[in-house]
């Protein structure tokens, strides 16, 4: 194992100034060091000890999973998160290797978070749903850290990725829509910088066009407030509508059901995931399913594999999209 005294001399800096950037000090040291500091932890692959004494940095057999930010029962009505738990559990207890869960809002400090809580108790990070704009991968794909992203596509060099195939699923909704004679088409999403997000309506915009509207549903546009626009468009609403995921579709149909417009009589709408909680909302939901337990299977793989072996290039696995058809979505009517 290398030792921070030797990560010091390969950078040509004190055992200080070493310190500094693994604390998440990083104003008290300027940029060129802290970049060679950072290449040299790469290099030698050094990992700090955690903080308690009497503890050697070696694998521990440990992995940590980051997930979106909790909330009541996240278990039981989170079913995203539930299969793909399931999935990362199965996998490391096959392997002998325990989980440990933290809470995105955890990296908010994020020098100091990866320090204090992932340094020397994780052998490496699964990242659940990351956003471009939040530092928790950068900061770890900086120190050279086995990083495995679900539910996304890895936008920086050595971190690996697994999700389905986004693109494709959006190409699949909107080809299904035209197959029912729907032209006007449009996707909603929240007003966040997620990669799978963009994938779909890029996919979506391959077949129904680059013009096709894209309705960011947040605090200025409520789910009341969008339909209350599509009622007021009259016959030039569209006729097709994409969500995202099975959550904001769900949502969207109960909204439409409100102001007496009729799914899929009036409009179709798709989702992504085909989760159970349409039907516990009792909604015959159609959706791109996203294997879910599938994907944490492998994602605990493809992290223990490159804590294992460090050599190994990273990846970006992306699985084939499947429509599930149900009671959403209908012929349009002339």
């Amino acid at each position: 194992m290398s030792t921070i005294r030797q990560v010091a001399k390969l950078s040509g800096v004190s055992i200080g100034t070493v310190s500094k950037v693994l604390n998440g000090c990083d104003d008290r040291v300027d940029p060129e060091s802290r970049e060679r500091i950072l290449a040299s932890i790469r290099q030698l692959r050094y990992k700090p000890p955690p903080f308690e004494r009497n503890q050697r940095p070696e694998i521990v057999k440990n992995l940590g999973m980051i997930v979106p930010d909790l909330f009541e029962h996240p278990l039981v009505r989170n079913s995203y998160l539930h299969l793909l738990l399931d999935g990362v559990l199965e996998r490391a207890a096959f392997h002998q290797w325990s989980i440990t869960i933290f809470v995105a809002t955890m990296w908010d400090d994020v020098g100091n978070a990866v320090r204090r809580k992932y340094d020397g108790r994780c052998d490496g990070l699964i990242v659940v749903a990351p956003q471009p704009s939040h530092d928790i991968v950068p900061s770890l794909q900086r120190r050279g850290e086995p990083v495995v992203l679900i539910g996304t596509t890895a936008w920086l060099e050595h971190i690996s990725s697994i999700d389905i195939d986004n693109f494709e699923a959006g190409r699949i909704v909107a080809q299904h829509f035209h197959s029912l004679g729907h032209r006007k088409l449009a996707y909603v999403a929240h007003n966040q910088d997620h990669v799978s997000s963009q994938e779909r309506y890029a996919g979506f915009c391959s077949i129904a066009g680059g013009d096709t509207p894209r309705y960011f549903l947040d605090e200025r546009l409520s789910m009341t407030a969008f339909v209350t626009e599509l009622r007021d468009m009259g016959r030039n609403r569209p006729t097709g509508i994409m969500a995202w995921h099975d959550g904001m579709a769900i949502r969207l149909i109960k909204a439409f059901d409100s102001a007496g417009i009729h799914v899929p009589g009036d409009i179709s709408v798709v989702g992504v995931d085909n989760l159970w909680d349409a039907a516990d909302e009792g909604v015959q939901l159609t959706s791109i399913e996203n294997p879910l337990h599938e994907i944490g299977l492998r994602a605990a793989s493809m992290t223990i594999d490159r804590v294992l072996d460090p050599s190994m290039p990273s990846e970006s696995v992306k699985l084939p999209p499947r429509l599930i058809l149900k009671g959403t979505t209908a012929r349009l009517l002339a």
